[in-house]
């Protein structure tokens, strides 16, 4: 049943989750909820996007959608994930913006547990309301993550941006780029630091890591991923990505997969 159907029909329930599975590039449009949605891939990466933010949802994250905002997914590799509904009627203010979480052992037990809770609706809602009181401190207290992309405004970066996600590994200088979309070097570099609080450089590296974490999901040998993304050695590609994520490519890759494990069947 679609969401907000589910939402129409069931007005009085606190909460309903379902799992959802998206095959590789499934673009679902731009829509909104009446209900808060807490988005938790168990396997592959998605992308959503809400104004002017993307935010990159892997294995290792979830992502807080207040009921109302407006946003689009996509899934940028093959992807199943549990979709979490909470009833605005229920439960403390949980603003109005979109907020990235990281997906602590103790969170990913309590979302399974309201899944458990919601396939057996004839226990009543207390306990269940219990749990959602906890659910809230995850979400308002939570630690972020580094996932998040900004789309840029200005239509030069902007024009950087989309060859960069489509060529991780261009090489080019910001003075090659400026030839590119018609700005001087220093032009370029004031717009980064004004959008982003950035140098390039920093931009660009962080840009490669990301779009690494969608090939994790594959059966590359992660020498084959940081080549794709344009590190010269595997060393610097895992040195870089610890560096930025807290673990290596191979302890991500290996989440990941103990993240499938919950799937049903």
């Amino acid at each position: 049943m679609p969401a907000n159907a589910f939402m129409t029909r069931y007005p009085d329930e606190p909460v309903w989750v379902k799992t959802i599975a998206m095959p590789k590039g499934w673009v679902d449009e731009m829509h909104c909820h009446d209900w808060h949605q807490l988005i938790f891939p168990v396997r592959g990466l998605v992308q959503t996007q809400a104004g002017q933010s993307q935010f990159l949802v892997p294995h290792t994250s979830a992502l807080f959608v207040p009921a109302g905002v407006h946003h689009e997914s996509v899934a940028i590799t093959e992807t199943s994930f549990i979709g979490l509904y909470l009833n605005p009627r229920y439960g403390r203010d949980y603003g109005q913006h979109l907020r990235p979480l990281e997906m602590t052992p103790f969170f990913k037990a309590l979302v399974l547990e309201l899944r458990q809770r919601c396939q057996a609706p004839e226990q009543g809602h207390d306990k269940t309301l219990r749990l959602l009181a906890v659910l809230f401190d995850q979400i308002h207290d939570g630690d972020g993550y580094s996932y998040q992309l900004l789309v840029p405004q200005d239509r030069r970066v902007k024009l950087m941006f989309e060859r960069l996600t489509a060529e991780p590994a261009l090489t080019w200088s910001l003075a090659q780029w400026g030839e590119v979309v018609g700005a001087s070097e220093r032009t370029l570099s004031r717009l980064f630091l004004k959008e982003f609080n950035t140098t390039f450089a920093l931009w660009r590296q962080h840009l490669r890591l990301v779009y690494s974490l969608s090939l994790l999901e594959s059966s590359l040998p992660v020498q084959a991923i940081a080549h794709q993304v344009g590190y010269q050695n595997d060393s610097s590609y895992i040195k870089a990505f610890k560096a930025r994520f807290g673990m290596t490519p191979q302890q991500f890759r290996q989440q990941g997969q103990q993240a499938a494990a919950i799937l049903p069947g």
